[in-house]
């Protein structure tokens, strides 16, 4: 009788410890995930979306303006002005604006490339 109650006490430890350390590496993947997945939208956001920065330019060209700023850029596109500060530092890491000032009396001309 003394044999069967170890046997249990030692199949129940088991199955505790299964548990506990299932229940530890469930909770390391899922922070691996989230942190995965706030890298990647970190990422994104720091980089401009192709299709809202050719969406600005078609319209810009198509208006015919010379010069844009921050404000500009966020009616244009609906963004937040830290996301038109990026992209329009973007474009002019790209070499398609140049930036003339500094803060808010900051405006872009388009830079004219030889054909």
């Amino acid at each position: 009788m003394v044999l069967l109650d170890y046997m249990f006490s030692l199949l129940e430890t088991f199955w505790l410890v299964f548990w506990a350390a299932s229940g530890i590496f469930v909770s390391f993947v899922l922070l691996e995930l989230y942190l995965r997945r706030k890298a990647q939208k970190k990422r994104s956001l720091e980089n401009p979306h192709p299709d809202r920065i050719e969406f600005a330019l078609h319209d810009i060209r198509h208006r015919d303006i010379k010069e844009i700023n921050n404000d500009l850029w966020e009616e244009i596109t609906g963004v937040s002005h830290a996301t038109a500060t990026r992209d329009l530092g973007a474009l002019v890491d790209m070499g398609v604006l140049k930036k003339h000032g500094q803060g808010r009396g900051a405006h872009y001309t388009f830079i004219k490339h030889e054909k």
